[in-house]
Formats: C-alpha cells, sequence, structure tokens
C-alpha cells in the first residue's frame, strides 16, 4: 500500500481501515506500507503505523513498513517513536523478498 503526500487524522483512519480490509480480504500474512511518498512523518502519522500495525496483528498480518528517508528517520528518532514492532526494509525489493521469505517459510 503506497502512501503518498501529507496525511491527516481523517486519512490516517482511512489507512487503516482500507489496510485492514485488504489483509481480510485476500487473507494476507504480510502487509508491505511504502511511505517513500510521504514528505513529512509526524507524531500523529507515527502513531498511526503503529496502530496499523498492532491492528494487523491482531488479525494476523505483519505490516512490513518500506521507504523510510533520512529526513523521516531522523524526525522519528528526534521525536521517540518506537517502532521496533514493524518490520522496517530499505526499499521495495527487500520488503518484497521479506515477505516471500514469510509466507513461504
Amino acid at each position: 500500500m503506497p502512501l503518498i503526500g501529507t496525511i491527516d487524522s481523517n486519512r490516517a483512519q482511512q489507512m487503516i481501515e482500507t489496510l485492514l480490509e485488504g489483509i481480510t480480504r485476500y487473507q494476507a500474512n504480510v502487509a508491505i506500507l511504502d511511505v517513500t511518498g510521504v514528505p513529512l512523518v509526524d507524531t500523529q502519522i507515527a502513531d498511526a503505523l503503529i496502530r496499523a500495525s498492532r491492528a494487523a496483528q491482531l488479525i494476523g498480518s505483519q505490516i512490513v513498513l518500506i521507504g523510510i528517508g533520512p529526513e523521516v528517520a531522523q524526525t522519528l528518532v528526534t521525536i521517540g517513536i518506537d517502532l521496533s514492532d514493524i518490520v522496517i526494509h530499505t526499499n521495495i525489493q527487500n520488503g518484497i523478498a521479506y515477505a516471500l521469505k514469510r509466507t513461504t517459510s
């Protein structure tokens, strides 16, 4: 699921709902969230990513977060967001490789 542009609270909630519906519909073991197109991540967006990850885990799926750039990484560290429950990969290729390993093993 590519995320592009600014994400406000309404859009974050819509993203979580769409993600969970897709996981359920396709019985996905892994869902990839791509934040490459998100120019700014603040506490609200980071919280939405964490909530999405926890909700996905409750329905049997795992979130893989990709596309975190240097600015976003620095912001996440500065605001003290703990993403330790979320698998993070640098790009789509690594994220897909991880997801394939997880679903075939």
